[in-house]
This record gives C-alpha cells, structure tokens and sequence, in this order.
C-alpha cells in the first residue's frame, strides 16, 4: 500500500469513466475495483459506503443468473452505481469548496 496521499475526487472520476466506458473486464472485476477504493469511502459519510455495499451486493447477485433474470436488473444497478457515483462526487466537491450552484 502507498503512502501517496489520493484525490478521492479523481479516483471518482476515473470509476465513473470506466464505468460509463465499460472497461471492467467483468461485473466480478467492477465489484472488486469500488470495494477496494477504502481511501476514498473514508472521505464519505457512512451512509455512502452502506448503500454502494447493497448495490455491489445486488450488482453479485445478477451476476450470479443471467443478469436480467434476477429480481431486479443489472442496468438498473448499473444505473444506480452511476447515481452514487454522482452522489458521492457532489458530497465531495461541496466538501472541497468545488460546488457550483
């Protein structure tokens, strides 16, 4: 582990790029690549981190059938992955004094 100190919001920024992107080699690869941004959920509320965990966990779920055979869609957790995505940027540029109103 690095000592380098990260920017959460280009961490962020580089998520919500792959994402939208589709640079994740797999649902499993995303999954693995926002549970490990621990740096960047620490800058959050906690209640950021508890829902991201239920949309990965649904995110498995889907991935585990055939995606839109489960009770709910993977594009729409894909969908709301984005939300946070966009959520959490906000929280953090508001933080930073970044805000545009």
């Amino acid at each position: 582990m690095s000592n380098i100190p990260v920017d959460p919001l280009r961490q962020l920024k580089n998520l919500s790029d792959q994402l939208e992107n589709n640079e994740f080699e797999n649902t499993q690869a995303m999954i693995l690549a926002f549970r490990a941004e621990k740096q960047v959920l620490a800058e959050l509320p906690a209640v950021f981190e508890a829902a991201l965990e239920s949309i990965l966990e649904r995110l498995e779920s889907t991935a585990m059938f055939s995606g839109e055979s489960c009770s709910f869609s993977q594009q729409d957790m894909f969908l709301a992955l984005g939300v946070w995505l966009d959520k959490a940027t906000s929280y953090l540029q508001k933080q930073a004094g970044l805000a545009t109103e």
